[in-house]
């Protein structure tokens, strides 16, 4: 369910929450057991009032695009390899 372009985020989610109670009230009268549909309704309300939110954090933030020489730059400037990190691995940190 898709925010209206004038919505605001709050009339959306309680357009949601009808939306939601309606689909667990027909699944209900179905004869769905109920504390699967109310932990399946909750479950679909959160995940669709967080997904406009993750999508705008996802959004905003910019990956820089760096080579793998550039990592392994960073990388050698972290200090130490830790013991437990494979040979194989540490031969990677010191390219």
């Amino acid at each position: 369910m898709r925010p209206n372009k004038e919505e605001t985020y709050e009339s959306w989610s309680d357009r949601v929450a009808l939306f939601e109670q309606g689909r667990a009230m027909m699944q209900i009268a179905q004869g769905r057991d109920v504390e699967q549909v109310m932990e399946e309704m909750s479950r679909r309300i959160a995940e669709k009032m967080l997904h406009p939110i993750f999508k705008g954090l996802r959004d905003s933030v910019v990956i820089p695009q760096s080579s793998d020489e550039d990592y392994w730059n960073q990388m050698k400037k972290r200090g130490p390899v830790p013991d437990h990190i494979d040979d194989d691995i540490k031969s990677l940190y010191n390219k």
